[in-house]
């Protein structure tokens, strides 16, 4: 679409294109997770931001705005995690109401002022959150990058434009003082957001996933964070840091600060970084300016801020990336050292699953070559067709321990490929599939408890897991019994995941073996005809697609497995 066709759009059409071109998942996905969070998130920022109004008031200069403004801060957590429905209008509004407070008395003008604040935390999620699909949790340093460059910089200097545009528009500064304003209060902005945001997020988006309080949570289980205060070192250096604040000025020796920042960052990394900033803009900013004689409120002279906030960012930025790259080497280093162990790992198995895949390939080939040979011999048609019953067996031995070759093969290699799947067409599908199995037409099968159940995830491990479980329950049907054998399956919905259970009146699993039941090449018993890898290969699978095997049996009675799969809401 051309600029031009763009600009001859009405407003509507503009919304409606803007809303087409948002993967339509993407607003699904959005919506059902906005309906689950609870009431009271509407409320609370009705709340904080008024709280951080009246706490910013003590940090008032006299061209009516502040060396430290709150509710910005505020409003980057809160639009990262409840969004910008619960965040902009709470924000507009009470900017809007505190408006008097800070010297704007026309009351049309206490509508136009809070719009700088209001764009500043859009443009913040918009760039960062949206454009940039930045994870505002900042599990690296390339996040955390975006977070300084697109989240706070670039808005920050939006809002403060805008503000410094209306303040002299408006009478409310002299024109000559425009570029120095801007200066000191975009430090200003981004000191107190940089102080904060950072370890708000990095320190409570956890917390609040395990809670379902995110509007767009992440994809993944975020870590615990490692809390502050934990090292005797790290405390020395704070108490060290404290003491400091007495007797050094700190627009003079920021750099003893940093000093300090960085032992820290470097031995402990990205929280204990953020947490020592956080320290430092405490008792370098928040803490002098309550003291009416020397605090920044006071300052007639703009040197001292610029000293202040240029220290700050500095420090700030320094300390909490050479945190970041510090924890990025420790991740790096423990994902290489996860990989390591699962090579020996598979290494170990490789070496187990070639000597026992070569016994097992070569008995049955052994078997054939000697009845062929005996059939060779003995030319009654009888013990022909003996013989040729024998050699179908064994080769239908082959052909099932093939094919569950070729399923460790998929599993192993295939990449994870996620679709709606459902379950009652998928069960009739395996159980077609697997009528060459002895005794199969004994089996009575109940699947009217998977009608209408559908689930999203790997189709391929899916049929792998369920093609094993039935197929045991099969060939393990009771010898001797008056009982029809059945087998029954049916769905049950968890918390955040979907129950496929499978129960069969089969013979059960004795005590001994039941610890071993889900080792690779085990077998129950030395008469078994089975490979040992089906319910090796089930579990594997099942890793893949982060669901789990449970089964419960008693010995003479029946087995049920219950394969959870999760559900991404």
């Amino acid at each position: 679409m051309s600029s031009l066709e763009t600009l001859n759009k009405t407003p509507e059409q503009m919304l409606t294109c803007a809303v087409e071109l948002i993967p339509k998942p993407m607003i699904a996905e959005s919506a059902k997770i906005e309906r689950n969070l609870p009431w009271w998130t509407w409320i609370a920022p009705f709340i904080l931001f008024p709280i951080g109004n009246y706490l910013s008031l003590s940090f008032k200069l006299e061209t009516s705005v502040g060396s430290l403004y709150l509710p910005t801060a505020i409003s980057i957590v809160l639009i990262n995690w409840w969004g910008p429905k619960r965040t902009l209008p709470a924000l507009y509004i009470c900017a809007a109401v505190f408006a008097p407070f800070w010297g704007v008395d026309v009351w049309w003008q206490r509508l136009i002022f809070p719009l700088s604040e209001t764009l500043f935390a859009a443009c913040s999620w918009l760039f960062f959150t949206k454009l940039a699909r930045g994870k505002y949790w900042l599990p690296n340093t390339r996040h955390f990058f975006l977070f300084l460059l697109v989240g706070l910089l670039i808005p920050i200097i939006v809002n403060i434009f805008l503000l410094q545009v209306m303040l002299t528009y408006f009478d409310g500064q002299p024109i000559e003082l425009f570029w120095a304003h801007f200066f000191v209060n975009w430090l200003g902005e981004f000191t107190a957001n940089f102080g904060i945001c950072a370890p708000a997020l990095f320190y409570f988006t956890g917390i609040l996933q395990k809670r379902n309080l995110l509007i767009d949570p992440p994809d993944y289980a975020l870590p615990k964070p490692s809390y502050p205060l934990k090292s005797t070192k790290s405390i020395v250096i704070y108490c060290c840091l404290l003491v400091l604040s007495f007797f050094v000025p700190f627009q003079k020796y920021w750099y003893l600060y940093g000093l300090g920042g960085l032992l820290i960052a470097i031995q402990s990394g990205f929280g204990e970084a953020l947490f020592c900033n956080l320290l430092v803009f405490l008792i370098t900013y928040i803490i002098p300016n309550f003291n009416k004689t020397t605090g920044f409120v006071t300052q007639s002279n703009l040197d001292p801020l610029l000293n202040i906030f240029i220290g700050n960012i500095l420090l700030y930025v320094f300390v909490a990336f050479t945190g970041r790259v510090i924890s990025d080497l420790w991740l790096t280093e423990q994902e290489l050292s996860d990989k390591l162990a699962e090579l020996k790992q598979t290494n170990t198995e490789l070496d187990r699953f070639v000597y026992s895949v070569s016994h097992d390939l070569s008995a049955p080939l052994r078997s054939i070559q000697g009845l062929v040979n005996i059939s060779k011999l003995d030319t009654s048609p009888t013990a022909k067709e003996e013989y040729l019953t024998r050699i179908g067996a064994c080769v239908d031995k082959l052909d099932i321990f093939i094919k569950e070759i070729l399923d460790y093969s998929r599993n192993k290699r295939l990449a994870v490929k996620t679709e709606n799947i459902d379950l009652k067409e998928l069960c009739n599908e395996m159980i077609e599939g697997l009528q060459y199995i002895d005794n199969f037409k004994k089996m009575e099968f109940d699947i009217t408890g998977l009608a209408g159940k559908t689930i999203s995830t790997d189709r391929i491990r899916l049929e792998i897991i369920l093609k094993n479980l039935l197929s045991n329950a099969i060939k393990f049907q009771k010898k001797v019994s008056n009982e029809i054998p059945r087998v029954q399956i049916s769905c049950a919905n968890g918390t955040h995941s979907l129950k496929i259970i499978i129960s069969d009146n089969g013979e059960g699993i004795h005590p001994d073996v039941f610890p071993k039941i889900f080792e690779m090449f085990f077998r129950g018993h030395t008469n078994s005809n089975g490979s040992g890898l089906g319910l090796y290969i089930a579990r594997e699978a099942a890793e893949k697609i982060s669901a789990n095997i449970n089964v419960s049996s008693e010995y003479g009675k029946g087995s049920t497995f219950t394969v959870e799969l999760p559900v991404h809401s």
